[in-house]
């Protein structure tokens, strides 16, 4: 399989042009076309209190960086419900602790590990792929704004045989 494709502006921030000028002013012109609009981003009634608050605070933050469009809505949508379910899940673990007696078929009872610090690591999972998928992580951030590689002059070798050295 592939690697996934990259807007074009974000492989120039890169530093990565395997494009003539012509491909780039191209490929800019037809994102440009594609990009969907951004003036329904609100967070959806299905959310709870917790996860609208978390959907409100990053929507406005990627809204600023022009990085959300009314199609990213449900992604991160379910970035913030798995943030809520986190946050939810700890509550309960703080309160209970993180060992919980366990009592078996043969009646004997033995501490075990809290069975939502399974969970817990599943949203957090969860969690860190889509935060990569926005920019939210800062290895994610560093990947984008990795300076641009200055370019070489071509050799006279290069200018003549192109591809073939």
């Amino acid at each position: 399989m592939g690697r996934k494709a990259k807007p074009i502006d974000l492989m120039l921030i890169q530093g990565k042009k395997h494009l003539t000028k012509k491909e780039i002013e191209q490929r800019q012109e037809a994102e440009a076309k594609l990009k969907p609009k951004s003036d329904k981003v609100k967070p959806p009634a299905w959310l709870d209190k917790i996860a609208k608050k978390e959907f409100k605070r990053i929507a406005k933050e990627l809204e600023e960086l022009d990085l959300i469009t009314n199609v990213d809505i449900n992604a991160l949508a379910a970035y913030c419900d798995a943030y809520s379910d986190y946050i939810e899940c700890t509550k309960i673990i703080q309160e209970e602790g993180m060992m919980v007696e366990y009592t078996n078929k043969a009646a004997e009872t033995n501490k075990v590990p809290h069975p939502l610090l399974t969970k817990k690591k599943q949203l957090h999972e969860q969690m860190k792929s889509l935060a990569i998928e926005f920019g939210l992580t800062p290895s994610a951030r560093a990947k984008i704004a990795l300076p641009k590689k200055e370019e070489k002059p071509k050799t006279e070798e290069e200018i003549l045989f192109g591809e073939l050295l």
